[in-house]
C-alpha cells in the first residue's frame, strides 16, 4: 500500500548525507532533484520498483499512477504534506529547466537541490521566489480510492473534507465551505480513475467526489 510517510522518510534519511549531481544522479552518494523524488516515490510504493525519469517525465508518471494536479484559486495552491511540486513548463522542464520536491507541510519542502548541494528542507515560497517564480504544478495522490465506494445515500449528513474539489472542473471548494456538514441531495456515477461516485451537496449546490466526503 502506498505510504507518503515512507516516501518522505526516504528523503529525510538522506538529508545532509548526499550531494547534488546531475551526472551521478542515481545514488547512493548523490542525486538530482528528480531522481531523488523518483526514488522516494518508489520507496513509498507510489511507483513500480525501478521506475526512473527526469523532471519533465514526472508529470506523466504521476498522472498515470493516481496523482492529480491541484487547482489554483486566486493565485494560490493549497498544498499539504506529501504533495509533490514540479516547477517548469511541461514539455520543457528537463535538466536545469525544471525542479521538483515534496511538501513536508503546507509551507515547506524537502528537495535535492544545487543551491545547498544536497537534500534540504526549505520554505517553498521563498525558494520559488529565489528562482524567479517558475510555473508551479502541485500534485496530490488520490489513487488509493480507486475502485472503492463509501455507500453514502440521499439525505445522509456528510462532512466536506479540506481538500475537496469540484469533480468536473477540479476547482477548489471555497475555504468557508470546507470541514462542515452537509446533506446529500443527489448521487451520480462518474467515470474517473479515483472515484466511482459524485455527490451533490444540498446546502452549497456543489458536486464533489466521494473521496472528499466523510
Amino acid at each position: 500500500m502506498a505510504d507518503s510517510q515512507k516516501m518522505l522518510q526516504w528523503m529525510a534519511d538522506r538529508q545532509g548525507r548526499v550531494t547534488y549531481s546531475m551526472n551521478s544522479r542515481l545514488g547512493p552518494a548523490s542525486y538530482d532533484c528528480s531522481s531523488a523524488v523518483y526514488f522516494a516515490l518508489v520507496a513509498g510504493g507510489f511507483l513500480p520498483s525501478g521506475t526512473m525519469g527526469n523532471t519533465d517525465s514526472l508529470f506523466g508518471h504521476l498522472e498515470a499512477n493516481g496523482w492529480q494536479k491541484l487547482p489554483e484559486v486566486n493565485g494560490y495552491i493549497d498544498a499539504k504534506r506529501g504533495d509533490i511540486f514540479i516547477w517548469g513548463v511541461r514539455g520543457a522542464s528537463g535538466g536545469a529547466a525544471g525542479h521538483t520536491g515534496i511538501f513536508t507541510d503546507k509551507d515547506n519542502i524537502i528537495h535535492c537541490n544545487y543551491g545547498y548541494n544536497g537534500i534540504t528542507v526549505n520554505n517553498h515560497d521563498q525558494i520559488w521566489s529565489y528562482n524567479n517564480g517558475p510555473v508551479n504544478t502541485i500534485y496530490r495522490f488520490l489513487g488509493s480510492q480507486t475502485g472503492t465506494t463509501k455507500g453514502f445515500s440521499v439525505g445522509q449528513k456528510v462532512k466536506l473534507l479540506n481538500h475537496a474539489t469540484h469533480y468536473q472542473t477540479r476547482e477548489a471548494v471555497p475555504t468557508w465551505a470546507k470541514n462542515k456538514t452537509y446533506t446529500i441531495q443527489q448521487i451520480k456515477n462518474v467515470s474517473m480513475a479515483n472515484s466511482k461516485k459524485a455527490y451533490l451537496l444540498k446546502e452549497i449546490s456543489s458536486w464533489v467526489l466521494e473521496q472528499d466526503l466523510a
